[in-house]
């Protein structure tokens, strides 16, 4: 087969060239702003170029906890031995049918600054996590309150420090990050999920990080009490089980009172029985709620993704077209999908590397291919099992 070399491009070809090559500065100038934001951001921190406070304010910390018996054993010592001058722990108990409530009691013995409480027994019609984190609030002495999960294991130490650390002048909110724990041999599917994790940490992150905060984590977030009480606590979402976090920072964050925290002794690692069945069910969650997020982010995420599909059809179009009659349209389409390819792996990798994720390579084009799919197959089983994310059901 003889190879087909020319300049001289047909009018069809230049104006599908011309499309691709905007496309291309679109999707280079949307990776390096936004998605390399958590790197560009931890490369200042690691330079000393970040302003944190060195006077360590009185904080509460909340922890949530529902039949984690085995999780308080684990992790409830590594949070009340925090290298912190003064902090206490409030353990709310959600109605849990374990041993919880005795290892509470013994663990209360041996550490003066823990506390816990319990949601009451057969309370309906209301979400139980809203409810038991207003408890908690609540019985907060201090101003600054830390939000973290009984199933949630603290790098180091000097986790609580880290978070503190932000809230200089001007500061009420403080988003930190959680990575699932990965365990020794895990199936194919988690390496989706993480994939699809890691995306959405670098989504919330990334908007915040250019002072557009929209939402946040309750397993390691962090606000002034004060703003729960401006805000009327959870009362705009009480028909909701779910938005404690998300929707809640939605309200409260604007431009300017919000900072995050992505260091890895500020880092928080969530463990699960099913890592899988943990995503799918935190997945459910951010996509029902997702609707009420008042956000630009929603806007911009679904046109960078309506550009990936349009510049992968014009490239497929055009390499088929080079290689029947004009191998050059082959050859600078492949460049640019290759250079494009390259920097989205090399921004996925960096973020992958600060944010504890398996650092993909060969396996992100089919990924980002199939990802449109499971995600509509998750708007379906959503909009099916809408009902059980209301309280009144």
């Amino acid at each position: 087969m003889d190879l087909n070399f020319s300049w001289d491009f047909s009018t069809p070809e230049i104006y599908c060239l011309g499309i691709l090559i905007l496309i291309w500065i679109i999707e280079i100038i949307y990776q390096f702003y936004l998605f390399n934001r958590p790197f560009h951001f931890y490369q200042k921190e690691k330079n000393g170029k970040i302003e944190y406070t060195h006077q360590y304010p009185a904080v509460s910390v909340i922890v949530y906890a529902q039949n984690d018996a085995e999780n308080l054993v684990k992790y409830m010592p590594k949070i009340l031995n925090q290298a912190y001058p003064e902090f206490e722990v409030i353990v709310v108990n959600d109605d849990s049918t374990d041993d919880s409530k005795d290892i509470l009691s013994v663990l209360e013995t041996q550490y003066k600054n823990l506390y816990h409480t319990y949601v009451p027994e057969g309370s309906r019609n209301l979400s139980h996590k809203k409810l038991a984190l207003t408890l908690g609030i609540k019985a907060a002495r201090y101003d600054i309150v830390v939000f973290t999960n009984a199933n949630c294991d603290p790098r180091n130490n000097e986790w609580l420090a880290t978070i503190a650390r932000n809230f200089v002048p001007g500061i009420d909110i403080v988003l930190g990050y959680t990575a699932i724990e990965r365990k020794e041999k895990e199936k194919f599917s988690f390496w989706y999920c993480s994939y699809d994790q890691l995306l959405f940490s670098i989504r919330y992150l990334s908007f915040a990080l250019i002072n557009r905060p929209y939402m946040g984590v309750s397993s390691n977030m962090a606000y002034r009490k004060e703003l729960f009480f401006k805000n009327k606590g959870f009362s705009k979402f009480l028909h909701l089980h779910y938005g404690d976090d998300d929707l809640f920072i939605n309200e409260i964050a604007n431009r300017t009172n919000t900072r995050v925290e992505i260091s890895e002794a500020g880092q928080m690692t969530a463990t699960y029985q099913d890592n899988y069945e943990a995503w799918k069910e935190l997945k459910l969650q951010y996509d029902f709620t997702s609707k009420y997020l008042h956000t630009t982010a929603k806007s911009i995420f679904g046109i960078a993704k309506f550009f990936d599909y349009a510049f992968d059809i014009l490239f497929v179009c055009l390499w088929v077209e080079g290689i029947i009659h004009n191998w050059t349209t082959a050859v600078l389409a492949s460049i640019l999908a290759l250079s494009l390819f390259s920097i989205k792996v090399i921004v996925y990798r960096r973020a992958a590397k600060i944010l504890r994720k398996p650092r993909l390579f060969f396996s992100l084009p089919f990924f980002s291919f199939i990802q449109p799919c499971i995600n509509l197959y998750f708007k379906v089983i959503g909009s099916v099992t809408r009902k059980k994310n209301f309280t009144w059901r």
